[in-house]
């Protein structure tokens, strides 16, 4: 009986354990999404504060394909930045069920391991009370 107590106990410690290093994870898919926000933010600004420039009614040719070459490169690194983002919102979804998982898992192992605790303790309790009489 003890062992399965022990082992029940070794197995809630794992789940926390697990618990954390989700959690970790977790806040680590968060920096990152918070980041690739900024980038797109920033991107967006660049973009806006070109298209505002171009407002000259004479454009150099040469200024206009460097712009359009600009303009399409930004583009491009916004649409990767978008895609990188919602990957990562689907990552951390995904590691929101894993803490979920292992939380209701923990609970599980502990209860059992109470559960375990509390009928070795009536058995000690009852051969006690058979001793005595």
């Amino acid at each position: 009986m003890q062992k399965k107590i022990r082992r029940f106990q070794r197995l809630a410690t794992i789940r926390k354990k697990d618990v954390s290093k989700e959690i970790n994870n977790s806040n680590l898919v968060q920096n990152e999404i918070t980041k690739n926000e900024s980038l797109i933010d920033q991107i967006n600004t660049i973009i806006e504060s070109s298209e505002n420039n171009s407002t000259n009614k004479i454009i150099n040719s040469g200024f206009f394909k460097n712009n359009a070459q600009l303009l399409t490169t930004l583009q491009s690194q916004k649409n990767i930045a978008s895609n990188r983002n919602k990957y990562l919102h689907s990552e951390k979804e995904i590691i929101r069920k894993k803490i979920i998982e292992n939380n209701f898992k923990k609970h599980k192992a502990e209860e059992k391991a109470t559960d375990y605790k509390r009928n070795y303790i009536n058995e000690l309790e009852n051969k006690n009370y058979q001793y005595i009489f």
